[in-house]
């Protein structure tokens, strides 16, 4: 008898009954699904028995939060958003443990971010036990705002906007509330951060505004007419004229309670405030030599470079020379220093990175094609403008290694051209990049306000739109 015809008639039990009979292939084919609901209410039952564990709880109660928090430490942001959906205990030990120690960590390696907790009043919530903190809700948003800002620093464009001048933008100095700028044609233009308009233009020297600098009482500027200049913040009423150099003030810094300049003439210049609103002669540090182009300080050393390439450093105590920094080709057009670390620019097309402590050269960024003409170091990132109308950025990493020393390196480097003309000054600080050009323009690249828009925008995305009232709801 032929195979298709013939079935076995085979005895099956209850317990038995996987197999069964296909006729289309002549054999018994196996049905799992038995099985599989067999294991079904095995999983179920395990996952919603008595005895079931929540392995967080169990850690926090053991006082094993940092194991917890290194757990948590594994997700992204979003991941953690969804976890908080769990369960009660595990929304509160992420708000108020986790988002707290991640911005923590984020912070305490980052300087600039850093910066901006004391810009944005949040450093209040940090660095202090929970139950000092009167919101704790305010991690989760100080986290996305800080998460966002960093991935839009390193990834994406800024909102770009532009201010026009009547001259050549020659010097810029930005806080977070005003912007000035000195102009070629000896004026002093104001202009107010929030809505970008101007406050207040006066001409305020003969010649070109080569350098200036500002606190909350008083705005100094340094000229190529050789003055230098004190005006009142309030009023604008000139209330000192310095006539220290002998040729062009090309470079001023006023940090603390001391003004230092360097003049095309060779000399350092230091003063000191004897008021808030008058400055007093302290020492010259250098009154012949090569021409100073460049010139910052901090508490202990005063650094300057020069147009034959070199970089000099000096003891702000005894005024005597500590260290001669050499490795530049071309002369020094930008210094700025951030505590025992500064980074200079040059016509050679170079930016380096110095331990000013050792003397020592960390980092030689050769990623400009044009001549480097100014530069402004913030916390680890480094920003600099060029003879192309370009402006690079890097973030770096500062760390030591087995015999102490100081190493640098690039986490991240971006480009993109800003102006139409040589970028002659830039200003970095958390929140923006502000730039001004032979192009008679000032151009703000705005970080921060991208990052808020963003947020506002996936605010409204999540939002639902009512066609008849022609708003969100």
């Amino acid at each position: 008898m032929p195979l298709g015809r013939y079935r076995p008639q085979v005895s099956l039990s209850s317990e038995s009954h996987v197999m069964q009979w296909n006729p289309q292939l002549n054999i018994y084919r196996v049905n799992r699904y038995t099985d599989l609901l067999k294991n079904t209410k095995r999983n179920l039952d395990i996952r919603y028995g008595s005895d079931r564990i929540d392995f967080i709880e169990e850690l926090l109660n053991r006082n094993l939060d940092h194991c917890a928090f290194q757990i948590f430490s594994f997700f992204s942001f979003k991941e953690l958003i969804q976890l908080q959906l769990v369960c009660s205990t595990w929304n509160e030990f992420i708000v108020s443990f986790v988002m707290k120690r991640r911005i923590e960590i984020l912070c305490t390696r980052d300087q600039n971010l850093m910066d901006l907790l004391d810009l944005e009043g949040w450093s209040d919530s940090l660095f202090k036990p929970i139950h000092m903190v009167e919101d704790p809700m305010v991690y989760k948003k100080i986290c996305a705002k800080l998460l966002l800002l960093k991935d839009i620093w390193q990834t994406r464009e800024p909102k770009v906007k532009r201010l026009f001048c009547d001259s050549f933008v020659l010097s810029i100095r930005s806080d977070d509330h005003v912007i000035f700028c000195g102009l070629n044609n000896g004026c002093v233009q104001a202009w107010d951060v929030s809505y970008l308009g101007k406050i207040r233009e006066q001409e305020c020297h003969d010649k070109g505004v080569k350098c200036l600098d500002f606190n909350e009482d008083v705005l100094i500027t340094g000229s190529y007419d050789t003055f230098i200049k004190v005006w009142r913040r309030d009023n604008w009423m000139c209330v000192q004229t310095l006539a220290l150099h002998k040729d062009s003030v090309w470079d001023l810094r006023l940090h603390m309670k001391k003004v230092v300049t360097g003049g095309l003439d060779g000399a350092i210049i230091v003063l000191k405030f004897v008021s808030n609103q008058e400055l007093e002669l302290e020492s010259y540090i250098q009154r012949e030599g090569d021409l100073v182009s460049a010139i910052d300080f901090n508490a202990s050393l005063i650094v300057a470079g020069f147009e034959n390439a070199l970089i000099s450093v000096w003891r702000m105590e005894t005024r005597q020379r500590k260290l001669v920094l050499s490795g530049h080709n071309g002369g020094v057009t930008g210094i700025n220093v951030q505590g025992h670390i500064a980074a200079s620019c040059s016509y050679d097309t170079e930016v380096r990175v110095w331990n000013i402590n050792a003397g020592t050269c960390l980092k030689v960024l050769k990623d400009h094609d044009n001549f480097a003409r100014c530069i402004s170091f913030s916390g680890n990132r480094i920003v600099s403008g060029d003879f192309g109308g370009f402006i690079l950025l890097w973030d770096l990493t500062f760390n030591e290694d087995d015999n102490g020393n100081v190493v640098a390196k690039v986490v991240n480097k971006r480009q993109w051209q800003s102006h139409n003309g040589h970028v002659v000054c830039i200003h970095l600080n958390p929140r923006r990049i502000i730039s001004g050009s032979r192009d008679r323009t000032v151009a703000i690249n705005d970080f921060w306000l991208k990052t808020m828009d963003t947020l506002t925008y996936r605010q409204k995305e999540d939002r639902k739109f009512s066609r008849f009232l022609k708003r969100y709801i």
